[in-house]
């Protein structure tokens, strides 16, 4: 949250009792007074540099006991503000019970940030339902600010929206007001692509409505610019007072306009016939899906060219001279590295694979891939997230079992984390016990249950759906069920009754496999009825949500900014450019429970 918007609400109670009690200046050397210490920590407040301000608060709390309680909750705000909550709440703890009467607005603000911090909204909540609203604007848009953010994240996007529109009876700086409505838009987005209840309930604020029907419509605009227009024309007429009017949605508006601009003419370059064609066509169907997304009017002119029928050269040299304003793939690494020398900056090119770490790429020219090894990564970064420092892992024999392995124990050990043991296996066996005790130091006595060793705070797997659905119940036969599991998106494909036996699996999955948004629900079902008896190969499904998105990142990349903001909400995840013009993907996170995916 901004800077502007969290101010200390205890500072003015502390200056009024300090002056009180305020010591002679000695006649001999300036002596630093409890007030010169107060301003000063309220001066690193307002430097933002929270840390040496919750020492400084604390220091006052030991120099001062009778204010104790005013200046640990100062601290323990600014701890929170310096993203150390164990300091937080250590400070939180040094505060008397009777604060609960006498300050009890005030602990129950920092109880509550601190909750919050900590993913806990319900216990946020909780600890704001103990007091009142408070009566201080400072105050209020905080309780409000918390209520409201904790609110949609334990799934009640109604009560967090009424929380923050009522916060914006409380904040006068028009800064804050645009960022308040700024965060309601991205709050009711996220509600509905999660498919949270956004339904306002009779006699409903329209305000409130308004934000509530808002959320599917900004769904759209982001994930499928194409088809928003009417739906948003449609909203703009149901609320034409809407707050949202006057600011928030004139950048997405712009924003969609700047993902609809094409070329007059998009080359699409892939191999359509020899042994990469079934990969060809699924990457091609879904990019034309999204193609057929724009009215008519509208649509640039599309040539495809099959690389396996021609040189890639040829093809790519066809696809100039034909007018391309915009060139597409080709797919393969091969064929990638093939284009680079021809290119040369003339034509934006948004090829569908990396290059390999020896290639430089020249000027205009992006890359986009499904990597195993960035989700590798992803995982190693959400095991140290959830605190889970040592672990194991089971990844399949062959190179891409090295690379995924690899990337993954990179990752975990740039972030301070370590594996213990890896184990591979070949993708045809059946049996993984061996493979479970070794890994797993599973010990066994007769008559009494088996143990495992204590360290592993983790369990890693890489491999197909199949392998996943073997995999995890040997783990719960062996006594090894209570490990947390995690894998790479490649571990799952739908399949309720299936994947009862991978329950409880942690995975990054792009939208197109685990959403049930309306807007990537309507992407993929129309995908699947213009294409039924391809798309029934479930194991290339991916690929169709890789040409959808391949084709929304061409205004994108042509203007220099995807989305006008830096990133794309795609099917095949959040997507943005790094320093290398190569497009990486953000996944959300799933568990399996009851067979089905969870988005967390």
């Amino acid at each position: 949250m901004a800077a502007t918007l969290r101010r200390p609400r205890l500072a003015q109670i502390a200056i009024l009792t300090v002056s009180l009690i305020v010591a002679a200046c000695s006649l001999f050397k300036p002596v630093e007074t409890p007030v010169d210490k107060q301003e000063h920590a309220a001066r690193l407040v307002r430097e933002g540099k929270h840390a040496e301000a919750a020492r400084a608060y604390a220091d006052l709390a030991m120099q001062l006991p009778a204010e104790n309680d005013n200046y640990e909750l100062l601290s323990a705000e600014q701890w929170v503000a310096a993203a150390d909550i164990p300091a937080a709440k250590q400070a939180l703890a040094q505060v008397s019970a009777e604060a609960r009467t006498k300050l009890a607005v005030p602990r129950a603000l920092v109880a509550a940030e601190i909750a919050y911090a900590e993913n806990d909204p319900t216990r946020a909540i909780r600890e704001l339902d103990q007091v009142p609203v408070p009566t201080s604007p400072e105050q209020a848009q905080n309780y409000y600010w918390i209520r409201g953010r904790s609110a949609f994240l334990t799934n009640h996007p109604v009560e967090g929206t009424r929380a923050l529109v009522e916060r914006e009876r409380y904040l006068t700086d028009p800064a804050a007001l645009r960022a308040n409505r700024e965060e309601l838009l991205s709050r009711v987005r996220t509600a509905a692509e999660r498919g949270a209840p956004m339904k306002a309930p009779p006699k409903t604020d329209p305000i409130v409505a308004g934000w509530l029907d808002l959320g599917p419509v900004a769904v759209e605009m982001e994930r499928n610019p194409a088809r928003a227009t009417a739906a948003l024309d449609n909203w703009k007429r149901q609320y034409p007072q809407h707050p949202a009017n006057a600011g928030v949605l004139t950048v997405a508006q712009t924003q969609m306009l700047v993902a609809t601009e094409y070329p007059n003419q998009i080359a699409l370059l892939l191999p359509l016939s020899g042994r990469s064609e079934a990969f060809g066509i699924a990457v091609r169907d879904g990019f034309i899906a999204a193609y057929l997304q724009q009215s008519a009017a509208t649509r640039p002119r599309l040539k495809i060219y099959d690389v396996a029928a021609e040189s890639v050269g040829a093809a790519y040299n066809s696809a100039i001279a034909d007018g391309a304003g915009f060139v597409v793939g080709p797919l393969t690494k091969e064929d990638v590295a093939a284009v680079v020398p021809l290119s040369a900056g003339r034509t934006p090119v948004l090829a569908l694979n990396f290059l390999s770490d020896t290639m430089s790429a020249p000027t205009n020219f992006y890359q986009f891939a499904l990597l195993p090894e960035d989700e590798a990564r992803m995982v190693a970064r959400r095991v140290i997230a959830d605190g889970r420092l040592a672990g194991v892992a089971i990844v399949p024999s062959g190179e891409l079992g090295n690379r995924v392995a690899a990337a993954f124990t990179d990752e975990l050990k740039s972030l301070g984390g370590t594996l213990l043991d890896s184990q591979r296996y070949e993708p045809s066996q059946p049996d993984f016990s061996d493979i479970i005790k070794q890994v797993l130091q599973v010990k066994t006595v007769k008559g009494e249950p088996s143990t495992h060793r204590t360290d592993a705070a983790f369990v890693f797997i890489v491999g197909t759906p199949g392998a996943a659905r073997l995999i995890m119940p040997q783990l719960k036969f062996h006594y090894a069920g209570d490990v947390p599991v995690y894998s790479t998106s490649d571990s799952f494909e739908p399949d309720p009754s299936a994947n009862a036996d991978i329950d409880g699996l942690l995975f990054p999955g792009m939208p197109w496999m685990i959403s049930n948004d309306p807007v990537t629900a309507q992407i993929r079902d129309g995908v699947r009825a213009a294409w039924p008896a391809r798309t029934a190969r479930t194991d290339r499904s991916r690929l169709y949500a890789f040409g959808f998105d391949a084709y929304r990142l061409v205004p994108g990349l042509r203007s220099g900014a995807p989305n006008g903001t830096g990133e794309i909400a795609g099917v095949t995840g959040k997507l943005h450019l790094d320093a290398e013009n190569k497009v990486r993907r953000d996944l959300e996170w799933a568990q399996i429970r009851g067979g089905l995916p969870v988005v967390l």
